[in-house]
């Protein structure tokens, strides 16, 4: 899996880096070729999952929302998902 962050800090909460490595063995687990880009915006985190292949896409949905109903993470959800093939999705962190 390859993961591009973009506007991201030198030092980072110790949360924050446990969520990521979550995140990131939830994709691997799917779809190990995938690309995930990360944007770090003064307010919100914003995603957007490429699938390796459209066929994973559905998968990766389920086992993302799965690890963010656990958490209780709320997540703003694209709209374009079966279109697209991409996930993109984001969250809040004024929450």
């Amino acid at each position: 899996m390859t993961i591009n962050k973009r506007f991201f800090p030198e030092v980072m909460p110790d949360n924050e880096l446990a969520y990521f490595a979550h995140l990131e063995g939830v994709i691997n687990s799917v779809d190990e070729l995938s690309t995930l880009e990360i944007t770090k915006n003064p307010r919100s985190y914003h995603f957007r999952l490429a699938p390796s292949l459209p066929k994973y896409a559905p998968m990766l949905l389920e086992e993302l929302l799965k690890l963010h109903n656990i958490f209780q993470i709320k997540l703003k959800l694209s709209k374009s998902i079966k279109t697209s093939a991409n996930i993109a999705f984001e969250i809040d962190l004024d929450n």
